[in-house]
């Protein structure tokens, strides 16, 4: 069977490196194990950069930004700039890239954004552990 893969937002990255015991740490456990390929894009990885600083330290957040790098596949914009524009509209413009970079790959997205609700590939962190047949915590995210 082969490995799942998902588009992992900022949202999760961040709940998941900040807090241990939530889900969106448990989808980081499933990257960092092998068992879920995690696709971020270059937005997604320096947003993770930036609020960490702002959160915690430059410390923290520079070995967090070098865990992400190593750890997660990083689609390049050009892959999906042409399913931006098809997008562009329709979604507000802070997450255009990161849907964008998840419908060209064909992939789910986990976010803990409302601004995905009613789009066909979005999942918050707990329904995509349930999805997997997976124990979760109370929260969603």
């Amino acid at each position: 069977m082969p490995k799942r893969k998902a588009f992992i937002d900022s949202s999760v990255l961040i709940r998941g490196l900040l807090f241990e015991e939530t889900n969106s740490a448990l989808i980081i456990k499933l990257v960092s194990e092998n068992v879920l390929t995690g696709v971020i894009n270059r937005k997604v990885a320096y947003e993770v950069l930036n609020v960490l600083k702002g959160l915690k330290d430059k410390d923290f957040a520079s070995l967090s930004f070098s865990f992400i790098h190593s750890t997660f596949e990083i689609i390049p914009q050009e892959q999906y700039a042409e399913e931006m524009e098809k997008l562009r509209g329709t979604i507000k413009e802070k997450d255009l890239e990161h849907l964008a970079a998840a419908r060209s790959a064909g992939i789910v997205i986990i976010a803990y954004d409302r601004d995905f609700d009613g789009v066909k590939e979005y999942f918050t962190p707990k329904e995509f552990l349930k999805s997997m047949k997976m124990k979760t915590y109370d929260t969603m995210y």
